[in-house]
């Protein structure tokens, strides 16, 4: 949904970066938990919490978020970084059929399309106005970015928790 920026005040408020198509989730859900897991890409040493959102606002077109028991900045810059799930059901469904949540795709194996051969595994995604793009753990540990294109992941197979993408073309770009 998003991933916690800088404090902003004294009071515990920080900035959110949007990773959402819901950003008003944040104004409506007040009260809701929410799961913060570090970064793996800001050096983050893989924590993870539940935290209750208290109070969400609009600040010159920036989300403020205050989470329940940061209550200043210094106590914010411990999850400076960290990405922000929804915890509670997820109702929202993509509308258009053969549409796919990205970020329901993170921890799939990658498959190349030609060889079915696993070259990777799905780590995380990058939410760009442009294209959004797959973010790609080859097996030499290198990250590959993948633009979430139906001519490069032509097929997920939900079940087998398996994406193909065109490696000849996509595992060349790292």
């Amino acid at each position: 949904m998003g991933r916690m920026g800088r404090p902003f005040g004294v009071l515990g408020y920080g900035r959110v970066h949007l990773l959402s198509d819901n950003p008003d989730r944040f104004y409506g859900d007040i009260g809701q938990a929410f799961l913060l897991k570090a970064s793996s890409r800001g050096g983050g040493k893989g924590g993870r919490r539940s935290l209750i959102l208290e109070d969400a606002m609009d600040k010159s077109g920036s989300l403020l978020v205050k989470w329940k028991g940061f209550d200043s900045p210094e106590s914010l810059r411990e999850i400076s970084g960290w990405e922000i799930f929804w915890e509670g059901t997820d109702d929202w469904v993509p509308e258009e059929s053969g549409s796919e949540r990205i970020d329901d795709l993170i921890g799939f194996d990658v498959r190349d399309v030609e060889t079915s051969e696993t070259v990777g595994q799905v780590v995380g995604y990058y939410d760009r106005p442009g294209q959004d793009l797959l973010s790609i753990e080859a097996k030499s540990g290198q990250e590959i970015l993948c633009p979430f294109v139906l001519a490069l992941v032509p097929k997920i197979d939900r079940g087998k928790r398996e994406v193909f993408v065109l490696w000849s073309i996509v595992g060349t770009s790292g």
